[in-house]
């Protein structure tokens, strides 16, 4: 993939804005509820931006009938509101209200005459693999439930899902930007990646490059280096009181960004192996650029998230490989997840009194153009990790790659 010189941002539309609006109301009647009510949502599922454009953390009450209304935590965030709305930026909802957010909600619902009626809701009777009992704190679906008791609360999550996972060709373009941005953040982290180089100038180095192109992070950074290393995750100095370690001859440098714009994530994993690596590397490089191929092969409408999945595993089962990570998930909203291969190394399980392996989700939901998704291939040897993925959309007859530089395994310049 060539990187386009041009990056200036796309945005989102008013038209854009209706769709959305109108596939929910659909939904809506689909199910007989009258409103929709959306709880604050968590970064890595959010709903409440999906109907807003806007700062995360809302509470969202959309109506059969009328105009939503938004309701953030306190009266901080009105003057951000108050500049936008007159400097013609892309806020969706005019009716925005500020301060505590549960009893704001029944207010609104008391205004709408819907305190009797059946209201669909996001996040508080059920949630994605991630958060399975939803994102909202029980004291709030207390009190709703309290004040509204002859409401009669209809999960529609994984409807709403549905309408989520397919994206317009608005959406499928800010996806294709973030996922050249991460395409430029791993060239950026082969430049920089080297002997001698701490880990936390080659973190500072990849945020950096997202930053200054205006995406955020739907997730922490993850980096970590070693000759051996297992860890995931952020790094461990982020949240420790301990010096970053300094990147070796030998050792594999790897990294998973999530970037996100305008409430749309893409994700890549950048490996670099520096030096001389033991020969294992080379070899779970190979199982993974395998597993990655299997992917592409097999991404086409019609055919189930599941066999996607399952062939994208065959590669490591047979070689004897085993992964940390989902092989393959959705994106935006992070739902359907891969399995991870059976057998996890010994050395893990024990090592722990529990290492439970991350089942798969929502494996027989059938792919559909404008789903977007993110092919990780892991491949471990023992404790020799190798951790590989770029970006990808299901198009009307097959796929569309965006990433290439972070789906091989790379070599630091010597």
């Amino acid at each position: 993939m060539s990187v386009s010189p041009d990056l200036s941002t796309p945005t989102l539309s008013l038209a854009e804005r209706d769709r959305r609006w109108g596939l929910l109301r659909d939904l809506m009647r689909r199910n007989e509820v009258e409103a929709l009510l959306v709880p604050p949502a968590p970064v890595r599922y959010p709903a409440d931006t999906y109907l807003t454009n806007d700062l995360p953390g809302s509470a969202v009450i959309l109506p059969l009938e009328g105009e939503p209304v938004a309701i953030q935590r306190g009266a901080s965030l009105a003057g951000s509101w108050l500049q936008a709305q007159e400097l013609g930026e892309g806020t969706w909802i005019q009716d925005m209200r500020f301060g505590p957010r549960a009893p704001a909600m029944v207010r609104v619902l008391e205004e709408l005459g819907l305190t009797k009626s059946r209201i669909g809701t996001i996040g508080i009777l059920s949630g994605p693999n991630l958060l399975p009992y939803g994102w909202t704190p029980q004291p709030m679906w207390a009190y709703l439930q309290a004040e509204l008791p002859q409401a009669t609360f209809v999960d529609v999550l994984d409807e709403f899902t549905a309408v989520w996972l397919v994206k317009s060709d608005e959406e499928l373009a800010l996806f294709r930007f973030v996922s050249e941005l991460a395409e430029r953040a791993c060239q950026v982290m082969l430049d920089v990646t080297k002997p001698g180089v701490s880990e936390i100038d080659v973190y500072a180095a990849i945020l950096h490059e997202f930053h200054r192109h205006g995406a955020g992070m739907a997730h922490d950074l993850f980096l970590h280096s070693g000759p051996d290393n297992l860890s995931w995750d952020a790094p461990r100095w982020l949240h420790r009181a301990q010096p970053a370690r300094v990147i070796q001859n030998g050792d594999m440098v790897l990294s998973e960004m999530m970037p996100a714009v305008g409430g749309i994530e893409a994700q890549v994993q950048m490996c670099v192996a520096v030096g001389d690596v033991a020969p294992e590397f080379h070899r779970a490089a190979e199982v993974a650029r395998e597993s990655y191929e299997r992917g592409l092969e097999a991404i086409r409408p019609g055919v189930k998230f599941g066999e996607v999945a399952d062939a994208m595993a065959e590669p490591l089962e047979r070689a004897g490989a085993w992964h940390i990570t989902p092989l393959i998930h959705s994106l935006t909203p992070l739902t359907m997840v891969g399995r991870v291969t059976r057998g996890t190394d010994r050395s893990i399980t024990d090592r722990f009194k529990q290492v439970v392996e991350l089942p798969g989700t929502d494996l027989d939901v059938v792919l559909e153009p404008g789903m977007t998704f993110q092919l990780e291939p892991d491949a471990v040897f023992g404790r020799r990790q190798v951790n590989i993925g770029g970006n990808v959309i299901v198009t009307a007859d097959g796929h569309e790659e965006l990433n290439t530089l972070p789906t091989r395994l790379r070599l630091a310049a010597s």
